[in-house]
């Protein structure tokens, strides 16, 4: 489970969220979505615990994010999958001990058993084979694809995607959505995944929520936002036009 409670963000006189609050259920996907500049990557930052805001208070399962110090976030973190939207690789590490680094960083996983994760996952995402090349050497879609296997390398319960298909061509990025679906439901994950790929989210996401200008304008299912009064929202729900 996951509950943001009134999150307030300020940056100076900014204010980036403006009590912010959803929650969701263990097992669950919420499409986090909004236009450019709404706050969206803020939030998984502040669920992850590196950025922590001037108000409100985050719950992730039995921990209070917003109290714990650094030790503590750490352990927690061990129980998240994020995908960064910068793709944040080690430059100094191959892909391999990339991908490898939160089993590592877990501790207790034999090497023979790394190097397997490693290769189902670099499977699973259509890299097979790479692991001796440097980040350097990858396309800004390879880094994503990369980025996206050790995230699920260590299989974890939390999943937290920010733009996970950012600059893939639609082939890659309905394998990417179909492989999320399906890791969702092997782990019985609780995920939030922010796109602007709203198509492929809605068959994946039990509910949306959606920010603009740091405020929650909807929490819904797809059909509710659809049918919404607002036609901000309904439009980015269709991906149409609304008059």
């Amino acid at each position: 489970m996951i509950r943001c409670e009134g999150l307030t963000l300020r940056y100076g006189r900014t204010t980036v969220l403006d009590d912010v609050g959803f929650e969701v259920p263990t097992g669950k996907t919420l499409g986090l979505i909004g236009a450019g500049g709404a706050g969206k990557t803020c939030v998984l930052k502040l669920i992850c615990g590196l950025i922590r805001p001037q108000a409100g208070r985050i719950l992730v399962d039995d921990d209070e994010i917003t109290a714990l110090d650094e030790t503590a976030l750490m352990a927690v973190r061990g129980r998240i999958g994020m995908i960064f939207q910068n793709y944040a690789l080690f430059d100094f590490l191959n892909v391999g001990d990339n991908i490898a680094f939160p089993l590592v960083q877990q501790g207790g996983v034999p090497a023979d058993e790394i190097r397997a994760r490693v290769t189902r996952r670099l499977a699973q995402v259509s890299l097979p084979g790479i692991e001796a090349r440097m980040p350097s050497d990858l396309s800004g879609g390879m880094k994503k694809r990369v980025c996206l296997a050790r995230a699920i390398v260590h299989d974890p319960p939390i999943m937290l995607c920010d733009d996970p298909t950012a600059g893939l061509d639609p082939v890659t990025t309905n394998r990417i959505f179909l492989l999320l679906k399906h890791l969702q439901a092997e782990n019985a994950a609780t995920a939030i995944i922010v796109s602007h790929e709203v198509g492929y989210l809605r068959p994946i996401c039990d509910e949306f929520v959606m920010l603009d200008h740091g405020r929650v304008i909807f929490r819904g299912t797809a059909e509710a936002g659809l049918a919404h009064a607002d036609p901000r929202v309904r439009q980015f729900l269709s991906g149409e036009v609304v008059d």
